[in-house]
Formats: C-alpha cells, structure tokens, sequence
C-alpha cells in the first residue's frame, strides 16, 4: 500500500532551497491541498514538493497565483565580484544597482502578507568629471499583496527604498501595489466519495484504502468459499461411505 502511494504523488516544484520548500508547502496548504517536502534526488542539498497525482493540476495552479516557487534574486554579496577580474567603474556600478535590488526584494517578500515583490532602480553614476547637474536618481517598486489592505503603507515604502539607495529621495519612488483576494478555499476543496465528503487531496488516499478493504473483503469471501465446498465434498464423501462401512463390518 505505501508503495502504491508513493506511486500517486508527483513533484509539483524542484531544485529549492528549504526555505522556498516551505514557502510552498505553506501556500498549497493554504489552497487546501495536501503537500509533503522532501530531498530532491535530482539536487543534492535541494528539495522538493510532493503532491497527490491528481492534484497536481490544482497545486501548479495555485503556484502560479502566488509566483511561486520565487526565482533567487541576487544580493549585494552574490552581485559584488562578478564578472571579469578588474571590472570597471561601470561593471561594478550595475553590480552595485542589481544587489540593492535584490536587497530590497527580499526585505519586501519578508513581510507578512507580500508574495511578490520586484525592485527597479535607476542610480546614476557618479561622475566627477562630468558638467552640469546630475542626473535624477529614481526607483518603481511593485507589490502584490494578499486582501485588500496593503501590509504595508506606500509612505513606508518609499522611505524604505528612498534610505537604502543613495541620492534618491522618497518622492522620487514609484510604487504600485496589486491586492489579490484572499478566497475561501474549503469550500472549493471538498469532494464527495459516495456518502462520504472529503477535500480534495484526500479522495485519492479514501479511494486506496476502500480498494484495498474490498480486495481484503474478496479474498476472504474467496477463502470462505473454497472451505465450505472442500466441506461439502467431504460430508457426501463420509454419507456415501457410511453404508458400505456397516455393510462390511457385518460380513
């Protein structure tokens, strides 16, 4: 029977570190579907999640609508050094943009509530030869955020960025946020097994575990069977040998 389950489930993400694992885990959960983490054989030091076959529709649904699982965006420490051994000034000035960038992003997707968050960053480079007034330093940031109130306040956004990238002030943020409705999942999740109503992710395991009693339920009637008619044989077998039995005993 565990092997039949085994069987059943399906990898619906891979290649993730164990803190997008759970970030999956936790969003198919909160869609009412039932998921499991586990080492990707494919990755060492990797993860992945496991869903019920006939979920997997749903579950990959329900990943696209929260951007998950979320793509690594790079920091300051994995975008400094990059590249070539002596990068130039301007090298090393987009490195600098990319990791605040991702800084930024990822201080954003911490907040409870933020799924997704992209950062864009336009800093000028400093140029001390250059005449003339310097360029605008200025940023968009995009949130998509789960009900209809922000977790957070657009104010707080824009001083947020305005205080991490230098020379850019906070009026000078773009910010746009995208509210996604918090559903009811329970009451698409249930499915009906005869009487029985379960959700979804747990019909597939109901529908086993009922084949397997009915096979018990078979093999038993089966044995049944087979014992009644060996004893029936053996009952006419003793009734007809019962008179020839007496019959010699009086010769």
């Amino acid at each position: 029977m565990l092997l039949v389950l085994a069987a059943c489930s399906v990898p619906v993400a891979g290649g993730l570190d164990e803190g997008q694992a759970n970030r999956v885990v936790v969003a198919l959960d909160r869609a009412g579907l039932g998921a499991a983490k586990e080492s990707d054989p494919a990755s060492e030091g990797r993860f992945r999640v496991m869903v019920e076959q006939g979920e997997a529709p749903h579950a990959i649904a329900a990943l696209r609508e929260e951007d998950l699982p979320a793509t690594n965006t790079p920091g300051l420490l994995e975008s400094m050094g990059k590249g070539s051994l002596v990068p130039s000034q301007l090298a090393e000035h987009a490195q600098f943009v990319t990791g605040l960038s991702g800084e930024l992003e990822r201080t954003f997707s911490a907040i409870d509530g933020v799924y997704a968050a992209r950062v864009h960053l336009s800093l000028p480079e400093t140029d001390a030869l250059r005449e003339g007034p310097r360029p605008k330093a200025t940023a968009s940031v995009l949130l998509k955020h789960r009900g209809s109130t922000p977790p957070i306040d657009v104010h707080e956004v824009k001083r947020l960025v305005a205080g991490a990238a230098p020379g850019l002030a906070p009026e000078d943020v773009a910010v746009v946020m995208i509210p996604r409705p918090v559903t009811a999942s329970a009451d698409r999740t249930l499915s009906r097994l005869g009487p029985i109503t379960a959700t979804r992710s747990s019909v597939a395991l109901l529908r086993l575990v009922t084949a397997g009693i009915v096979v018990v339920a078979l093999a038993l009637l089966l044995v049944v069977l087979v014992l009644w008619t060996r004893l029936r044989r053996l009952r006419a077998a003793a009734l007809e040998e019962g008179p020839d039995l007496q019959q010699a005993r009086r010769i």
